[in-house]
């Protein structure tokens, strides 16, 4: 009687670790999908230009996930600047499970772009697809497709109030033709962060703030003190012909200009180094040359691996990094820009066209 209890008790206890072994191995399989995700595209070499920017540039397609078992699947088309490992992805979420593709125009894409690689040349890009249920279950990816995608400095045309139209005795006083300054957070009909380089080649130069492209809208000359805006006259410099910086506040009525003799390149990648002390002397920084048809200042030289930054003036008043995500667009006191690989550079700062500042750095 006992052998025989004894028995049944050994069989209970033998048949619950069967059966929980074998649901262990029923949840291992369903966790492990039959077959991956095959992600293709219309096309992978693509040079876009801004005046297609409606046209379709590329469509991507991918077959569903098989997780094993119903579920509701979020699928993230991920493209990255090539050899990153997608470290630096810049994605797109496509939120329905039976969305089983995606497609751009060019404009799109090449927004996309923007946050990946520097604009004007071949790049590569990788491009997969994220399949996601959640729960703790590992994602699915899909092959990597390499891409070569040449994209473009997208220009945003600001109009009143994100911009003020410079018009001046340098330009013949002509609003539809001048350049501007932009905040582009300006709401109602003012704003307090307009900023603008402005190549100045009269020898005394005078200038106005205008709401638009003609008179009409209305214009800011000078105010009753120095430094405030107001309809009392013209606006003058008194430092000569030049390229300065201005900037501008139509809801308190201030404004400021700044002469820029230079901009230079510095930092632990460039020959000289850091500046030494609060602003280093002249001759510390690597100057770059303006070229005055496009508002931009470059210089050709060797670089090592480490960081650089933008200053004006030879001083840190004025001075651009970019900060994370490095975007390659020029932040105001922004973080160092990391040099990753030496090497002889073309680098070059485009700040002529306000509200659409750019910079490159391109290994020659």
């Amino acid at each position: 009687m006992k052998a025989t209890f004894k028995n049944s008790f050994l069989l209970f206890i033998g048949s619950l670790l069967f059966l929980s072994s074998c649901k262990k191995d029923e949840v291992k399989a369903l966790l492990n999908p039959s077959g991956g995700i095959t992600l293709t595209a219309t096309q992978t070499t693509l040079v876009l230009v801004q005046a297609n920017g409606a046209n379709t540039a590329v469509s991507f397609a991918w077959d569903k996930a098989n997780f094993g078992f119903a579920a509701g699947i979020n699928y993230t088309l991920q493209l990255a600047k090539g050899g990153t490992n997608f470290a630096t992805a810049t994605s797109t979420s496509v939120n329905m499970e039976t969305a089983l593709a995606s497609t751009f125009t060019v404009k799109d894409l090449n927004a996309k772009m923007q946050d990946i690689i520097p604009y004007g040349s071949a790049q590569q890009v990788e491009a997969r697809i994220k399949a996601d249920v959640g729960s703790n279950v590992d994602p699915i990816y899909s092959n990597v497709l390499t891409m070569t995608i040449t994209s473009y400095r997208d220009i945003v045309n600001y109009a009143f109030p994100q911009a003020l139209w410079i018009a001046g005795n340098f330009q013949g006083w002509s609003p539809s033709t001048a350049p501007k300054i932009v905040d582009k957070f300006a709401s109602g009909t003012t704003g307090s962060g307009y900023d603008g380089y402005i190549n100045f080649t009269n020898a005394s130069p005078a200038f106005k703030m205008v709401k638009g492209p003609d008179w009409p809208f209305g214009d800011f000359g000078t105010g009753a003190t120095p430094g405030t805006l107001g309809s009392n006259g013209d606006l003058t410099l008194s430092n000569g012909a030049g390229v300065y910086r201005l900037t501008a506040n139509t809801a308190a009525l201030t404004w400021s200009a700044t002469k820029i003799n230079s901009w230079g390149l510095t930092g632990s990648s460039t020959p000289l180094g850091w500046p030494s002390g609060p602003d280093g002397t002249p001759g510390q920084d690597h100057d770059m040359t303006f070229n005055a048809t496009d508002g931009t200042w470059s210089v050709t030289m060797n670089l090592t691996v480490g960081v650089i930054k933008f200053r004006a003036n030879d001083a840190w008043s004025i001075n651009f990094g970019d900060n994370s995500p490095v975007d390659n667009k020029p932040d105001y006191g922004g973080s160092d820009i990391p040099i990753t690989v030496a090497g002889n550079y073309t680098v070059t700062l485009d700040i002529g066209v306000a509200g659409n500042y750019a910079y490159s750095i391109r290994k020659n």
